[in-house]
């Protein structure tokens, strides 16, 4: 009977599936189950991020990401990538450069709706903010516009570009030795 139950606990998730359930090695009784994640399958239909200099009808931008509309969506092999709004940048957490991809699909781990004030209605601020969930922890990140003056440092930055205004006192600065959750790509107000 021991055998029986040990064989149905190790049985494969379902295709496609980004939770399952998995045994806890080396607990001898009582139900040691535990949820793992697993990433999320990669869509081939998503429009691939663009050289700002270049333009793509499927959803890629092309352009300057300091432009309405225009957002920074970096790659190791092209950094100056970017998506056109309403496509968002997805943005994942398996490499310290945080590859994007242009997506209108939710976005596993981080996603960039605005990457400056520009991107906002007026009187709006573009904030990163981190999603914490009290058991997982750090889920991702929203680049998203607020009404609201962004939260603290250093879970929430508010975003710009170099040519930017940051005001009380603050400057535009590369997240590049500032904020390492974030593509190299971007600036924030510090």
């Amino acid at each position: 009977m021991g055998i029986a139950l040990a064989i149905g606990a190790c049985t494969a998730p379902s295709s496609g599936s980004e939770e399952s359930t998995e045994l806890d090695g080396g607990v001898e009784y009582g139900n040691t189950a535990r949820r793992v994640r697993r990433p999320p399958t990669i869509d081939a239909a998503r429009p691939t991020p663009v050289d700002a200099g270049t333009s793509d009808s499927g959803g890629g931008g092309g352009g300057d990401p300091s432009l309405p509309g225009i957002v920074s969506c970096y790659t190791s092999g092209n950094p100056s990538a970017t998506c056109t709004l309403p496509t968002q940048c997805c943005f994942g957490n398996y490499t310290a450069q945080h590859d994007g991809e242009c997506s209108t699909s939710a976005c596993a781990w981080g996603t960039i709706d605005c990457d400056g004030p520009e991107d906002c209605a007026s009187g709006q601020h573009c904030c990163a903010s981190v999603i914490i969930d009290p058991d997982w922890g750090i889920l991702g990140y929203k680049l998203a516009c607020q009404s609201t003056a962004c939260g603290a440092a250093p879970v929430n930055q508010e975003m710009c570009h170099q040519t930017s205004t940051c005001g009380a006192g603050r400057t535009c600065v590369s997240t590049v030795g500032n904020d390492s959750d974030l593509p190299p790509s971007l600036h924030i107000c510090k």
